[in-house]
């Protein structure tokens, strides 16, 4: 199965080796700000709260709670992942104190299709094993919006947005009601 945060790669190759170790108190942890932000995005895909809980920074952490992230990940099926740019501060190449991340989100809820455009700011801090790990720290939101109203027997947003998530085309698109409608 392929990667939710749309890498192309297997799942266990890729976001879920970051997130299935950190469960088991393991860790391999992302080099990149990008990397942590595509883990966090396949987290929600997964509703796994903890995981992204825990890759807030220690600032952050304060504003949340595992019960919101976890209500909140749940009312959502995350459908696509585009990353835009990676940058530090002064727009080069990352290798200052705080990266950026641009991205598009697209889920679904309440049958309806919303893209969420951030820009978001990551840190470096330690760990809890003493390692410098990226966290998460804040984003602005460049667009909120929903764009569609899907019925029953439309196209599934999943297969349009991902061309069937990198897997093969089938002969049939699926309806939504019978892919993330359901």
């Amino acid at each position: 199965m392929f990667c939710p945060c749309g890498s192309n790669l297997h799942s266990n190759q890729c976001c879920e080796r970051f997130i299935n170790l950190a469960a088991n108190k393991r860790v391999i942890l992302p080099t990149t700000a990008e990397q942590l932000m595509r883990s966090r995005y396949c987290a929600y895909s997964l509703n796994n709260a903890e995981y992204i809980y825990q890759t807030y920074a220690k600032a952050s952490q304060k504003q949340q709670s595992i019960a919101d992230i976890e209500e909140w990940a749940q009312q959502c099926k995350w459908v696509k992942l585009t990353v835009y740019s990676q940058t530090n501060s002064t727009g080069n190449e990352c290798t200052d104190d705080y990266d950026y991340v641009e991205f598009s989100a697209f889920y679904i809820q309440q049958d309806t299709l919303y893209e969420m455009r951030e820009k978001s700011r990551f840190i470096q801090e330690l760990n809890d094993d003493n390692q410098l790990a990226w966290r998460y720290l804040d984003g602005d939101i460049i667009k909120h919006q929903a764009l569609t109203q899907i019925k029953r027997n439309d196209p599934c947003p999943c297969y349009q947005l991902n061309d069937n998530n990198g897997q093969q085309k089938s002969k049939k698109i699926k309806k939504y009601k019978h892919c993330c409608g359901r």
